[in-house]
């Protein structure tokens, strides 16, 4: 039997390809299963369309175009611009690696166009998981772990822990007993359970962190001069001026995770700026998950760092969050929140990974101090 003809190119923004990318994701990640196709547009149209970082040097990825099955396969790509020492360099983070079970002996070669773009510009995987990590490992494609610890460390502070448990229980080979746990006396049980369970992992609360904290509700020149004038703090990092906060931050489309951003300041002067996701519960996430996913501020004042913290988990604690969470940012903020006694998980995985185009920026990434965090590339986007 013949194999089909299967056309590896360019993924086009027009109506064919991004009805099929929908599918496929659909078909693939349990994220995608209920987003609507007009969703899924808005979504790809704030990754790529409404990106500032977007030059004509990007592509919005490759999809497997095959006559029987449609877009059977595709990754994508999220224009980034980061720090690297001083200077600032376009680049692109990898994202939505998906490929049909009857054409995973394309994998390789789609997997090829992504890392051959790195070969010419700055190219980062921040998302990375198990079958990601074998490919960058055995492939030699050029793409390395970024030289940070912890970046596999997730902390985890449960609120309600009894919500989080649930969940887990509905979606493991036990969910026929779910129901069971949803009415008294079991759902009393489990609460007890979940609460002796995590009870030494309730709470964010730095004694020092007193500083006054601000909703931010729109991104001004302010920010622009904050990042020139701080910027020298940070070895290698993404570029955060006024135009990249408004987009990551602020003009988020609806159908994404809600996320809220906090400004510290005094004697209105701006120190600093935390950003807290709320996870959409129709994405297949727990519900009331909360979490911190950047965060950028003067780092010779550790006590902006603690008011931020303290501020975003009382948000979350008032918004009637289940989980807070911290997750892939730099050794020095887990450092200090590990005094706090989160719950500490690790990944199966090494989720951020880089490729660089020159020798000299090699030089610069390897030696560097990298201050990554969960709103790098196309983390939590």
């Amino acid at each position: 039997m013949n194999a089909p003809k299967v056309a590896l190119r360019v993924a086009e923004w027009n109506e064919r390809d991004l009805s099929g990318i929908w599918d496929l994701c659909r078909q693939t990640f349990d994220i995608y299963r209920s987003v609507t196709r007009t969703d899924f547009l808005e979504l790809y149209r704030h990754r790529w369309l409404d990106n500032p970082a977007r030059t004509e040097q990007h592509t919005l990825g490759w999809v497997l175009d095959t006559p029987e099955d449609g877009i059977a396969g595709f990754v994508g790509m999220v224009p980034v611009r980061m720090k690297l020492g001083d200077r600032e360099v376009v680049g692109a983070s990898g994202t939505t690696f998906a490929v049909l079970s009857s054409y995973r002996a394309y994998s390789v070669s789609l997997y090829k166009k992504f890392t051959d773009w790195g070969n010419q510009q700055l190219l980062i995987d921040v998302t990375s998981g198990e079958v990601g990590n074998k490919l960058h490992t055995h492939l030699k494609q050029g793409l390395v772990p970024i030289p940070v610890g912890q970046m596999d460390h997730q902390f985890f502070w449960p609120i309600r822990p009894e919500i989080p448990v649930r969940w887990m229980l509905e979606k493991s080979r036990w969910k026929t007993w779910a129901p069971l746990f949803g009415q008294p006396p079991f759902s009393w049980l489990l609460r007890a359970c979940a609460w002796a369970k995590f009870r030494c992992h309730r709470r964010v609360q730095f004694s020092g962190g007193n500083l006054p904290v601000e909703s931010v509700e729109a991104i001004t020149d302010e920010y622009t001069r904050f990042w020139e004038a701080h910027k020298h703090q940070y070895g290698i990092t993404t570029v955060r001026d006024q135009r990249y906060l408004q987009w990551r931050h602020i003009d988020v489309p609806p159908a994404m995770n809600i996320v809220r951003m906090f400004a510290c300041r005094e004697k209105g002067q701006l120190n600093g700026y935390l950003s807290l996701m709320e996870r959409n519960p129709e994405m297949n996430y727990y519900p009331g998950h909360f979490r911190v996913i950047d965060l950028f501020y003067d780092r010779t004042r550790p006590e902006v760092l603690q008011s931020l913290m303290n501020h975003a988990f009382e948000v979350a604690r008032a918004g009637g969050g289940s989980l807070f969470e911290v997750s892939g940012m730099s050794p020095e903020v887990m450092d200090q929140l590990r005094s706090q006694r989160p719950y500490e998980k690790l990944r199966g995985s090494w989720p951020y990974w880089y490729k660089t185009p020159s020798s000299d920026l090699a030089d610069v990434a390897s030696k560097a101090e990298w201050w990554p965090s969960s709103s790098d590339g196309d983390s939590n986007l």
